[in-house]
């Protein structure tokens, strides 16, 4: 599948910028999932039905939800969905590129494709393993990584708080598409203290990544370059290094 150089995403932004207008929401998070795959974060105080209709008005407007059809909370078609994220403290509005929707040869962009892979059964030690031996390919490919190499995640204000106060060096994910998307490959990360509020913005802190490690239900570490045979990775741990900003 060839890939353009550069995708124009006016479609996108304009999308986005008309319902923060309309909806009166500044206060928006943004991490980019894969190439062709968004995912704009609210904070919980929005409300449900304004966190629908801000996302009703994005996917409308990029063209990855039909006109009449809406969603709601927790809710979705296979090139976008709204999800309560109450661990996160956020609403997650995350829809693909126009082009996904058009092109099915881009299909493994797709919000329907990250949601299969991040709903692996775990049931069977052969799946997982099979699993396991896809994904350390996908990542020496290079197909998983960040774009960037500069990590952002918004953390409770706990977790913030103790890695502030230097009782906490490690930053912790679950071993999921977008997460992996957002840590493979980092030289540096970005951490907020939740969403802040109306006025009082979220504080961050900036740090330099010493190490990014899967780790398995036994709290057993590797390297996602070289994952042993057997190694079941349950998680992504983002070791910190020294603090920056």
């Amino acid at each position: 599948m060839a890939r353009p150089k550069r995708i124009d995403c006016s479609r996108e932004e304009a999308a986005i910028e008309e319902a923060k207008r309309r909806c009166g929401i500044d206060d928006i998070g943004f991490n980019g999932i894969n190439l062709y795959c968004y995912n704009i974060m609210l904070p919980l105080g929005v409300g449900d039905e304004k966190a629908e209709e801000f996302a009703n008005c994005v996917f409308h407007a990029v063209g990855v939800l039909d006109e009449g059809d809406d969603v709601g909370v927790d809710g979705g078609n296979d090139f976008c969905e709204l999800v309560r994220d109450d661990g996160m403290e956020c609403y997650c509005v995350i829809f693909n590129h126009h082009l996904v929707a058009e092109d099915e040869d881009l299909y493994e962009y797709s919000v329907e494709a990250l949601r299969g892979e991040g709903e692996e059964d775990v049931g069977e030690e052969e799946d997982d393993e099979a699993w396991m031996r896809q994904l350390a390919e996908d990542i020496k490919s290079g197909k998983i990584r960040s774009r960037t190499g500069a990590g952002f995640f918004v953390l409770k204000g706990e977790f913030y708080d103790a890695i502030e106060a230097g009782r906490k060096t490690t930053e912790y994910r679950d071993l999921a598409p977008r997460n992996l998307s957002m840590s493979i490959g980092i030289k540096t990360v970005k951490l907020q203290r939740g969403y802040g509020h109306p006025g009082q913005p979220p504080r961050q802190m900036r740090f330099e990544v010493k190490s990014v490690r899967f780790m398995d239900a036994g709290d057993r570490e590797c390297d996602p370059y070289a994952i042993p045979p057997g190694f079941i990775a349950t998680t992504i741990a983002i070791h910190l290094g020294r603090r920056i900003g």
